[in-house]
């Protein structure tokens, strides 16, 4: 769905935490609609965590949210009323966790994740007019921005706290956001923006509707690193385990600090943090009825579009592959199409044929069925 215009190993180069990356019409596939998002409103089961009006501040949900007795149970919904009057007087309308409610939006997660190698999650900015959502601000995370209707502005400034950790908010700071913009753009439908975390930025709706979706990205970071080196191999030291009672009981610590540098700086201990994350996430592919019950469905097009259910590439040395949450011994033929997805985002049924040639191509139509079967790949239809 997405052309970068760039491989991953060119963003990570040259933007990723570095500067901010503008691409025009970066989806090659038609965008959401007004009626599909309707739809999606229809469909959900409103709460002040999933569906939240800002405007000048956030907007009480009692405001826009209302109680009912539908069919024997209670369950809120949103007051249309309200809700219209609101965007038209300016408001924003945020959809926390978009993906686990759109297919479209989980996909565009999905690709993104797996184009930076890290997990991912969204959020859908609604508006019609107003004055955007949070003014200046920068996000403790690294953010991808899809323009999917209509268009805004974008001013980004450069950051006055480089990379700043989950907890060092914009809004806790003391800092004060450049006067002059780095980058002053219009996102248009089909266009993205990515921000490094830390980068102050300011969204400015036009008076006509908009929708984006703003993609986070969570890398891990040398902090994260060394929590996870100290809790496997201070425990081992005794000086590491003293109390500290006064000036005495850090005696050891020079000890104590040298190992950790050693541990830190073993590749085999940054390989093991690596596979750790991999082992650790847990992705959902979607959904396929027909193609996994119903007997009379057609089998597998041979331009189909195969994706690994994982942000992290295989690693093709290793015994066991890591993928979505596990580690897998698999038979040759299935190994051998995993490892493929350590060079590229997605194949097609008949890319994956001209690859493995040595195997029957029934073979391998079996093996992808069984893999997305137990989500280690996500068959896009």
């Amino acid at each position: 769905m997405l052309e970068f215009g760039l491989s991953t190993q060119e963003f990570r180069s040259r933007y990723l935490e570095q500067q901010p990356y503008v691409r025009k019409a970066v989806l090659t596939q038609p965008s959401m609609q007004w009626a599909d998002f309707d739809a999606l409103l229809h469909g959900l089961e409103p709460d002040e965590s999933l569906v939240q009006l800002f405007n000048n501040g956030q907007v009480p949900p009692h405001v826009y949210l209302e109680d009912s007795f539908e069919l024997g149970r209670h369950r809120r919904r949103i007051n249309k009323s309200s809700f219209y009057g609101l965007l038209r007087q300016g408001a924003t309308l945020v959809l926390n966790r978009i993906e686990n409610h759109s297919v479209m939006a989980k996909r565009l997660c999905s690709e993104i994740g797996r184009f930076v190698g890290h997990q991912t999650t969204s959020n859908a900015y609604v508006s019609f007019s107003g004055n955007g959502t949070f003014g200046k601000h920068w996000d403790t995370h690294d953010v991808f921005a899809i323009q999917l209707i209509g268009k805004k502005r974008w001013q980004v400034f450069a950051p006055t706290l480089p990379l700043p950790l989950s907890h060092q908010t914009s809004e806790r700071s003391q800092h004060t956001c450049p006067s002059v913009a780095a980058l002053d753009c219009v996102l248009e439908t089909g266009d993205l923006l990515y921000i490094p975390r830390g980068w102050w930025h300011q969204v400015t709706p036009f008076q006509q509707g908009s929708l984006h979706l703003s993609v986070g990205v969570y890398l891990p970071t040398v902090n994260d690193y060394l929590m996870w080196v100290c809790s496997r191999h201070l425990p081992a030291l005794l000086d590491a385990r003293r109390g500290v009672v006064d000036a005495a009981s850090l005696a050891g610590l020079p000890e104590v600090l040298r190992t950790l540098s050693q541990a830190a700086l073993a590749p085999q201990n940054l390989e093991d943090f690596r596979q750790d994350l991999a082992t650790r996430e847990r992705l959902s592919s979607e959904f396929d009825m027909a193609l996994f019950l119903d007997n009379a469905a057609t089998e597998l097009r041979n331009d189909v579009r195969l994706m690994l259910t994982s942000c992290h590439r295989p690693d093709r040395e290793r015994a066991e592959l890591a993928v979505n949450g596990g580690r897998l011994k698999l038979e040759p033929v299935s190994r051998a199409i995993v490892s493929l997805f350590g060079d590229v985002m997605t194949l097609t049924l008949a890319e994956l044929f001209a690859r493995l040639p040595h195997y029957p191509q029934p073979v391998i139509r079996a093996a992808v069925l069984d893999l997305a079967r137990y989500e280690v790949l996500t068959i896009h239809r």
